[in-house]
């Protein structure tokens, strides 16, 4: 057993698509020539997720009394690149378990200090690079939605107060994000139309498997397509959460 992709990539979110180790934070996102860009970090273990057998060593860091579901917990995962999920597994004594969570917790939060200072920095030109990423192309989706109030929203679908403080700061540039779809709309009238949709038809393909914060963070996981800079980052979160707010996703 191992983590599950959904936990895989709220753990990319939450890490900013980058290594946790302060010395490396690597962007872990590649781009395809021919394909989309790539998800190329890993969610290692830090209490490790093999008790080993006679002739193979445990993994670094097990921990006899826990069991599969805690091991592969997002609590007990931290965003790496490959280089430094083998460092820290194969240097096992220099990464101790305490050490190793407060690396994750320190650069998670980090991450989420980063994407607040770019939040007040974002432009038309950012909303531009985040928007027509989402965009391209003609979507079409059904009828049957509702709009309702962005703290309904959050209630009504279990958002926990980590996503409800991300959905706060991309809210934040709301007016900006609105302003930039009417300048956008005076020589394409739908595109804004398009946008929405494009959010509507992830949200419909995403929602069979997905819930809660693992839906909120997948759709973010989409806004950001394969973006790198954290200004880049923080302009899509401030659409999706624009969305969120005013059109049909995220309604049961």
């Amino acid at each position: 057993m191992s983590a599950s992709y959904p936990t895989k990539i709220m753990l990319a979110m939450k890490s900013g698509n980058k290594c946790a180790l302060v010395e490396c934070r690597k962007n872990l996102v590649s781009d395809g020539k021919e394909a989309k860009p790539a998800i190329i970090g890993e969610a290692a273990h830090i209490y490790g997720e093999n008790a080993g057998t006679k002739t193979k060593k445990a993994s670094a860091r097990y921990k006899a009394d826990m069991t599969d579901e805690e091991r592969n917990h997002l609590d007990n995962l931290i965003y790496l690149c490959p280089t430094c999920h083998t460092k820290i597994d194969k240097q096992e004594e220099d990464y101790p378990a305490d050490q190793l969570f407060k690396i994750k917790s320190n650069h998670e939060n980090w991450v989420i200090a980063q994407l607040d200072e770019q939040m007040s920095e974002i432009t038309f030109a950012e909303l531009d690079v985040a928007a027509k990423a989402i965009a391209t192309g003609q979507h079409s989706v059904g009828e049957g939605f509702t709009v309702i109030p962005p703290e309904e929203k959050i209630a009504k679908n279990e958002l926990s107060n980590e996503v409800s403080g991300l959905i706060a700061m991309g809210l934040s540039r709301s007016n900006e994000v609105s302003g930039y779809l009417c300048k956008v709309a005076q020589l394409d009238p739908d595109f804004p139309e398009r946008l929405s949709n494009g959010f509507k038809e992830k949200y419909v393909e995403l929602k069979h498997n997905f819930s809660g914060d693992q839906l909120f963070m997948s759709l973010l996981n989409f806004a950001q397509s394969g973006q790198i800079e954290t200004k880049h980052q923080a302009a899509s979160l401030a659409i999706l959460s624009h969305l969120f707010h005013i059109c049909e996703v995220f309604e049961k």
